[in-house]
């Protein structure tokens, strides 16, 4: 059965996509923030009264879908059919069912998502001084960001990862300064997210970002996490997958 959500049962749809935070990072996001971000949402309900699919639309326009398996693919072109939006944004191994019902008028790449090979653990030992963040380092973190990223999570954000314990981070300093940051995100008993992985432009090229890596990654493998993230820096993505993180999906963006 496919209906619109209560906002009463909006709790219901945050756990349903905490079940996958990699391909849901964003979605989640929206749901941690404290302004809304979704104008309707979209589930279909099994026999048993779970949900197995969502269709979230944001107040920005945009489309954000999931499903943890088989969907009625035919129900949602519907749906997605009859709303006014800019893209659909989310993961294709579910996506691309939609295809090829007239939907779209375009489909473009987007970030691949990673998991990283346990079986390579032992090598996770950093060879350089590395420090954990802490929440008066940040004001120094959101500079590095504005020099490397377009867009990236708030000082507010950062601060409620950090003294929540929802994340962590770590970074190395030098010439006084802290030139390279790797942040955790959304960890769960067994799984977490790496974000905010930057490095000053001209400190670049030197390994930073992987001995980063490295200390954040062994912590977590050692807590018995499984670790992904997502990346559309091919450069930076030569850097994961020599550390083990390997391809599961991608997000791609379908034009309307």
């Amino acid at each position: 059965m496919i209906r619109e959500i209560r906002k009463n049962e909006y709790s219901i749809v945050y756990e349903y996509i905490k079940q996958d935070n990699a391909r849901n990072y964003f979605v989640r996001l929206g749901f941690e923030g404290d302004k809304p971000v979704y104008e309707r949402i979209i589930g279909e309900w099994d026999e048993a009264g779970e949900l197995k699919a969502v269709l979230l639309k944001r107040l920005s326009g945009n489309l954000q879908f999931y499903a943890k398996g088989d969907f009625d693919v035919e129900d949602f072109a519907e749906y997605i059919s009859a709303m006014e939006f800019g893209s659909l944004i989310s993961s294709r191994s579910y996506c691309d069912k939609l295809l090829n019902k007239g939907l779209f008028s375009d489909v473009m790449e987007g970030a691949i998502i990673a998991k990283l090979d346990g079986s390579k653990a032992e090598e996770f030992e950093a060879n350089m001084q590395v420090d954990f963040l802490k929440v008066e380092d940040l004001d120094e973190v959101v500079k590095l960001y504005e020099k490397i990223f377009t867009t990236f999570s708030s000082k507010a954000v950062m601060e409620k990862r950090l003294r929540s314990g929802r994340g962590r981070g770590v970074c190395i300093r030098q010439e006084g300064r802290i030139v390279c940051v790797v942040q955790s995100e959304f960890e769960e008993n067994t799984s977490a997210l790496i974000v905010g992985v930057g490095t000053a432009p001209e400190f670049q090229g030197k390994g930073l970002a992987t001995q980063c890596l490295k200390k954040l990654c062994g912590q977590l493998i050692a807590e018995g996490k499984d670790l992904y993230l997502q990346y559309d820096n091919m450069d930076a993505g030569r850097i994961y997958e020599r550390l083990g993180f390997k391809p599961i999906d991608q997000i791609r963006h379908y034009k309307r």
